[in-house]
């Protein structure tokens, strides 16, 4: 017990890094200890976000919470206290948040290894750090009203250079898979067969379940008359889908880029479909139904008579369909149904916002955790492993190896990066300042942030462009590579010059990359 409380406290309190009282547990990197406690910070975060979009929570707060309202104003947060809820206390609390991870990212810049004071910062000092985070948190409480708009915009770029990144690495995980399937045998001079067939299996699998995914979206979220929004979103991206693909059998690609095949193109393809799927679920309904009732509105005003259209239009449900006869005729049907595949239920609309929720924040947890690891992959080095002595801030400061609390008792935790780091620190705190402005946007609709409801996430028009102009993006950053691929960040797309680079973010204790030559051959 003596020996958890004294790794606890070295942990919290000191240098050393942490890890679990249970000293029956399995022992655990200093580097996956790490990231574990900065995602455990985000999480509490991100969960102070949600409370604060939840006008429920607010409500039964101050319904039943004697002088609620007294103590509020007499802290000076507005009256029921409403400075703490909107979306204007969601800015707050990630200013609060990314003002943590870049000061973290100024100080761990080029930091050698661990055993460095500012090393110690990044793996140790917790209890500091979190207090630091707080007053960070509250401290943005006391910015002038007047900063919401220019914060939108910082959030706005953060969050495209947030989903740049994972668009680039989802393209060269694309290319590295191709070039590891079809990698030269050594001995015989021919690629790999089984890779070859492998290849060929895969990406006709996913063009099968993109076509279908195609036609799916087609008979669901479009009808024969109306919906011609979803019909161009989904039209224009089986297009794009199709001259990417194209492109990729071509003669001239192939003199480009040696690595280029079905693999890679129909992985994008798919994706692609995905980002289609979740843009047209992501379109509010009623907002679908204020569009067709505009169009029937102007439809019915040509027809009617003045003063009869008038008194018609007053019901927000009108419809329109064609007859026989190519007129226009009023119908009750609600016209939300015309671009979904069944109609809109409250409590199942409820439970897929807080599916999407949670999924969002998974999903940008992991890409924080392999976007740091694969670093290099973006043209950012890790520093040099240190074979000669090094010193801290002066001459006389030599670098010593840490003491490690945990060998005294609790879980043990293993210096794994006392001889050189894994990951960049400064890109790995730089990835979640961009991440934690990504999930704002996403939590207050990006440029519309007055109509967020945490009830009703990832229904909104802005989520919908975000997600339609992200496919646009992937295939442009696809077809760079094909036609481009030595002007690429670090890293030669061909693969034509060197083995698949078998670097890992993760943990692996050889940390040098090495380039390895050998030549590749395209699928087709």
């Amino acid at each position: 017990m003596g020996g958890c409380c004294s790794s606890q406290f070295g942990c919290w309190c000191g240098p050393a890094s942490c890890g679990l009282c249970c000293s029956g547990c399995k022992p655990i990197n200093e580097s996956t200890g790490t990231r574990i406690m900065y995602t455990t910070f985000l999480t509490l975060g991100f969960l102070a976000c949600c409370l604060m979009l939840s006008p429920q929570l607010h409500d039964h707060v101050s319904n039943n919470v004697g002088g609620f309202n007294e103590t509020c104003v007499m802290l000076g947060i507005g009256e029921n206290c409403s400075m703490l809820k909107g979306y204007k206390a969601v800015y707050r609390i990630c200013i609060g948040m990314v003002a943590f991870s870049l000061l973290l990212m100024i100080i761990t810049v080029c930091v050698p290894n661990s055993n460095q004071w500012r090393g110690h910062i990044h793996n140790g000092y917790w209890l500091f750090k979190l207090i630091l985070l707080i007053c960070c948190c509250t401290g943005a409480f006391f910015i002038p009203t007047g900063f919401s708009i220019y914060w939108m915009y910082v959030g706005m770029a953060g969050g495209f250079i947030f989903i740049l990144l994972q668009l680039i690495l989802l393209v060269d995980f694309t290319h590295a898979w191709n070039a590891k399937w079809l990698q030269y045998n050594s001995e015989t001079g021919k690629k790999s067969t089984c890779g070859y067939i492998g290849t060929l299996f895969c990406a006709t699998l996913f063009y099968v379940i993109a076509i279908g995914g195609v036609i799916l979206l087609y008979f669901n979220y479009t009808r024969l008359h109306g919906c011609q929004t979803n019909k161009i979103f989904i039209l224009v991206n089986a297009g794009l889908c199709a001259i990417l693909s194209f492109f990729t059998l071509l003669p001239v690609t192939q003199k480009c880029n040696q690595n280029a095949g079905l693999l890679q193109s129909s992985v994008i393809t798919l994706y692609v479909m995905y980002l289609t799927w979740s843009a047209l679920t992501s379109e509010p309904p009623e907002e679908i139904s204020f569009i067709e009732s505009i169009k029937t509105q102007v439809a019915l005003s040509m027809l009617a008579k003045p003063a009869d259209g008038v008194e018609e239009l007053e019901d927000p449900h009108i419809g329109s369909v064609s007859g026989p006869e190519e007129h226009m005729i009023p119908s009750s049907m609600n016209s939300t149904q015309l671009c979904r595949p069944t109609d809109v239920d409250p409590q199942r609309e409820m439970i897929a916002a807080y599916a999407g929720l949670f999924i969002m924040f998974v999903m940008a947890v992991f890409a924080i955790v392999s976007t740091s690891g694969d670093s290099h992959k973006l043209g950012v080095r890790r520093s040099a492993r240190q074979t000669v002595d090094t010193y801290d801030c002066c001459c006389c400061c030599k670098v010593r190896q840490r003491y490690n609390p945990s060998e005294a008792g609790g879980q043990k935790v293993l210096y794994n990066e006392a001889d050189g780091v894994i990951y960049s620190y400064a890109f790995f705190h730089f990835i979640c300042c961009t991440a934690i402005l990504y999930i704002m946007m996403q939590l207050t609709n990006w440029y519309r942030p007055a109509g967020s409801d945490i009830n009703r996430f990832g229904l909104n028009w802005a989520g919908v462009w975000v997600k339609i102009a992200s496919s646009w993006t992937c295939v442009a950053i696809y077809l760079w590579t094909l036609f481009l691929p030595r002007c690429w960040m670090g890293r030669d797309q061909t693969f034509a010059s060197g083995n698949f680079d078998r670097v890992d973010g993760g943990e692996q204790e050889n940390l040098r990359c090495e380039e390895v030559v050998a030549s590749r051959e395209s699928v087709l």
